[in-house]
């Protein structure tokens, strides 16, 4: 993990909202120079269609999202994640130059559920009446979710059900249909292309849902149990047929205390799981000192954010790589 990255885990696990709280006005007060300073450059509207020769301007939370939207948008869409590749964005404290480049985004896609909550202070700072702001999940059936749920309730949002909906392919789907139908409406000189590209993309997609079945098939069933960082697969285990036995970090606004961890280590033991599942954009040395104890391997799986190299540069790959470690691990 980069040390910027480590940081920021740091204060997460140290209280989020309390930093949240304490830098908001400080925040916003540092973003207005900036948007002011940036309309003074000339900066664009950004909820007008996309005149000739230009490419439509989308910030998306995450990484994963972004590369749905260059899937459907091709050469006609110019995206970026506010979140940086291998960032989380439960642990991302967004800053004035994040802002500065969402106000002249035509579109902003967010995934909702909490996940990204803070984008929604980034919009409403950069005043920008004409964009665009799409929630992906919106709609979609939800499963719960203890992790987020005191979170939301506390910033006064109605805890609606786990984020993690794209980790089911069919989900993805939904995404891809939303993103095409929304770059249809603000740039409708490109629907041949928009309806093109997502019509090529969802067959890829139903392959990829396809490939992920056959595989988690051949895994015995008693043996398809999970004890995952934290509470990202529920859409996962539902749709392939796992189980999900355990969670590293139930809690995400402090580490597990030892009781926590023992009984972590218990139901490792217990159920007879060979491995512990952990991601990137997190510190693994809690799943390490679980993973000891309990006499099973560490493997590393992708959620949250996409990777530099092919193991998860796209969001098929990182489902493929996602399916064959956990084959490779339970088969």
């Amino acid at each position: 993990m980069l040390r910027s990255e480590a940081d920021r885990e740091a204060r997460f696990y140290g209280g989020r909202r309390a930093v949240r709280r304490s830098s908001s006005a400080v925040f916003v007060a540092v973003l207005s120079l900036v948007l002011v300073a940036g309309c003074g450059a000339g900066g664009s509207s950004g909820g007008e269609e996309a005149e000739s020769g230009e490419r439509v301007q989308v910030a998306v939370t995450i990484s994963v999202l972004q590369d749905l939207v260059e899937q459907v948008g091709g050469d006609r869409v110019e995206a970026f994640s506010i979140v940086p590749v291998g960032g989380s964005p439960e642990t991302f404290q967004p800053s004035p130059q994040d802002a500065g480049r969402i106000s002249e985004s035509q579109v902003v896609f967010e995934n909702g559920l909490g996940l990204d909550a803070w984008v929604k202070d980034l919009v409403e700072s950069a005043g920008n009446e004409e964009q665009t702001v799409v929630e992906l999940s919106e709609g979609l059936e939800t499963l719960e979710d203890d992790e987020h749920e005191e979170e939301q309730e506390a910033e006064g949002e109605h805890a609606e059900g786990n984020p993690h909906l794209w980790l089911d392919v069919a989900n993805a789907e939904r995404y891809v249909e939303k993103i095409r139908d929304t770059l249809v409406e603000v740039d409708p000189d490109g629907v041949e292309e928009y309806e093109a590209n997502a019509d090529e993309y969802l067959a890829e997609l139903e392959e990829l849902d396809g490939y992920i079945k056959e595989k988690a098939e051949d895994i015995p069933e008693e043996r398809r149990k999970l004890v995952t960082f934290h509470d990202a697969f529920p859409y996962f285990a539902e749709a392939y047929g796992f189980e999900l036995v355990g969670v590293v970090l139930e809690n995400p606004e402090a580490e597990p205390g030892s009781r926590e961890v023992a009984e972590v280590v218990r139901t490792i033991e217990e159920e007879e799981v060979p491995v512990v599942f952990t991601e990137p954009q997190f510190n693994s040395g809690l799943a390490d000192t679980i993973a000891q104890e309990a006499g099973v391997e560490v493997r590393e799986l992708y959620t949250d954010t996409l990777v530099e190299d092919g193991a998860a540069n796209t969001y098929e790959a990182m489902m493929r790589t996602n399916i064959d470690r956990i084959s490779e691990a339970l088969g």
